[in-house]
């Protein structure tokens, strides 16, 4: 049987690498692979257990000196290697990898591997899994109002041109300003008409929850600007509810055979976002396919999973090939 050991780092630091490594584990076994998960590594553990793969599950780099010495250490004795990266946006130097050599790395998107181009080996995608909440339900959506996070100011409301109502998410500016200041320049600028009476800025996490679970939302999650694991987060709290997700081509990468554009969602471009959305936000109101964005462990996690088992065992034969290789002298 072949055993895998997925490493992640602590819940307290990286809490999207572990809930991934934990659904992950529970799928594989579903598989009938041998799983352990681990925050720690250390010599006697990795030589005295049969583990054929090890995979580091990752948030952030950069790895610390340790996790890069123990991921050099499973190569040279053998084992196959795998390196996630959940957060992949930003272009990093080569030279990490270069010492490091993984069999098989990860991005969360598509549009990232163009930034390790030069990373020889297997890539594939393996974004954070989110976990809904609550159970699998098949509604038709039919749109009432947008919701929104704002990412750096205020100003960004500016952008969209949408007669509807619009909740802006402002939890993230209040680390640079405190809530009563954002609320009086709101309303100057509601006051100034800069702003559509309509649109209503939200500071509070108790109301962004229950507005998630009592309203019938469109929550655009498009913004290129969202890292993924922000993405994961707000999947997770919002699926299986009475929401639409909204989201950009390249995020749907992530799990491209479950999301369906004008069916359990709405897929827009990355590129001009916001010119996209505010020209396509009236099919939300016309379509009578589209249904709340709701999913099964199965609809969602299978294909990624089956994905992986195989690059697993891929993987393994080859090391496995390259051992008994009769030009090999061990």
């Amino acid at each position: 049987m072949n055993t895998i050991l997925i490493y992640c780092r602590s819940k307290k630091n990286e809490p999207n690498a572990e809930q991934t490594a934990c659904i992950l584990s529970e799928q594989l076994q579903h598989l009938g692979l041998h799983i352990e998960i681990s925050h720690q590594l250390n010599l006697p553990r990795l030589l005295l257990n049969s583990y054929q793969t090890v995979h580091f599950i990752i948030e952030n780099l950069p790895l610390t000196i340790n996790e890069a010495f123990y991921f050099s250490l499973c190569k040279a004795i053998g084992k196959s290697t795998l390196l996630s990266l959940l957060n992949s946006e930003k272009k990093l130097g080569k030279n990490l990898f270069d010492f490091m050599r993984p069999d098989a790395f990860s991005v969360s998107q598509i549009n990232h591997l163009k930034l390790y181009r030069d990373l020889t080996g297997n890539k594939f995608i393996l974004s954070a899994f989110p976990k809904p909440e609550g159970s699998s339900s098949k509604n038709k959506f039919t749109n009432q109002s947008l919701l929104i996070p704002l990412q750096n100011k205020i100003e960004e409301s500016f952008d969209f041109e949408i007669d509807a109502p619009i909740y802006f998410d402002g939890r993230k500016l209040l680390k640079k300003m405190e809530s009563s200041v954002l609320r009086k320049k709101w309303n100057e600028l509601l006051v100034a008409n800069k702003i559509n009476s309509q649109h209503h800025l939200i500071l509070s996490e108790n109301k962004i929850t229950q507005l998630i679970v009592e309203e019938q939302l469109a929550i655009v999650l498009a913004d290129p600007n969202l890292e993924p694991t922000e993405f994961t987060n707000w999947l997770s709290q919002c699926m299986n509810k009475n929401n639409l997700i909204i989201l950009n081509d390249f995020q749907a990468t992530g799990f491209s055979n479950y999301w369906t554009s004008g069916h359990n969602c709405l897929v827009i471009s990355a590129q001009n976002w916001i010119d996209h959305l505010n020209s396509s936000i009236k099919s939300l109101e016309n379509s009578s396919d589209l249904i709340s964005t709701s999913s099964t462990a199965a609809e969602l996690f299978e294909s990624k999973v089956n994905e992986l088992s195989r690059l697993y065992a891929k993987l393994w034969q080859q090391k496995t090939s390259l051992l008994t290789s009769g030009s090999v002298k061990l």
